[in-house]
């Protein structure tokens, strides 16, 4: 259900930037140095096209589309929205017996240091990834932003990509992937059902380089809601760590 959900609301952007016309690029080219090596190649194939009496070539497009960018963060959003949906209908539950098996009826504010620790432990983790990454010189596992660069260049987007990243985001992933999947493969015991979810959620951000961190975080998310049997931990800390990468995205 959750792939058929990411298939229609992937169908639906495809749908609305044919409507509008946009172009379907949600990134940019890359860092600065990649812009600026884009717009070197045109010079020189501009100049070479007037040497030779050639048509002019097309400019590259270097730049997101802005109007793909907040249509593929809208379209983000509705398929969270039924994540949660997924996790609602499926688990044949109500709503309070969901929140009392999740236990989302119990917690205590002073209890957010354990997922304030970890948060801080996956970063230093992930550091000494990249770190490693590069000092091999695997471009590819480099882990890259799964919230585009261009969404700083616009107050709304801006805005739409808050919501999705540090709001929604940990509310449906948590209850899909810890909640539903991962509670519901306990009887298998932690690390089947832990392994499991953890591959699910790393696969559910579509990104090379982020598939051996995301990994470890996913166990790390496990492990908060099955150490003291409440989805909050696992919320709370998928909001600190999105809103540190957010914060981060915006200083650079």
């Amino acid at each position: 259900m959750a792939i058929l959900c990411f298939l229609f609301t992937g169908g639906v952007l495809l749908a609305l930037t044919a409507w509008v016309g946009s172009d379907y690029q949600l990134a940019d080219v890359g860092d600065a140095f990649a812009k600026l090596s884009a717009v070197a190649k045109y010079a020189d194939e501009r100049l070479q096209a007037t040497s030779t009496g050639q048509p002019l070539p097309d400019p590259p497009r270097i730049l997101a589309d802005l109007t793909t960018v907040k249509l593929g963060l809208l379209t983000t959003l509705v398929y969270e929205v039924l994540l949660v949906t997924v996790v609602g209908g499926a688990s044949k539950q109500t709503f309070m017996g969901l929140v009392r098996a999740l236990g989302l009826d119990q917690y205590r504010v002073s209890q957010l240091w354990r997922p304030g620790l970890a948060v801080i432990a996956a970063y230093l983790l992930v550091g000494l990834y990249v770190l490693l990454v590069e000092s091999l010189g695997i471009d590819f596992l480099q882990p890259q932003s799964t919230v585009p660069d261009a969404i700083t260049r616009d107050a709304w987007t801006l805005a739409i990509g808050w919501v999705v990243a540090v709001v929604a985001a940990p509310l449906s992933e948590e209850l899909f992937f810890r909640g539903f999947i991962f509670g519901g493969l306990l009887r298998w015991g932690f690390w089947p059902a832990a392994l499991i979810a953890s591959a699910g959620f790393t696969l559910a951000h579509l990104d090379v380089g982020s598939m051996i961190p995301f990994f470890g975080v996913g166990l790390v998310l496990a492990w908060l809601y099955w150490s003291r049997a409440t989805l909050w931990d696992s919320i709370a800390f998928h909001f600190m760590f999105n809103f540190i990468s957010f914060a981060l995205l915006m200083a650079r």
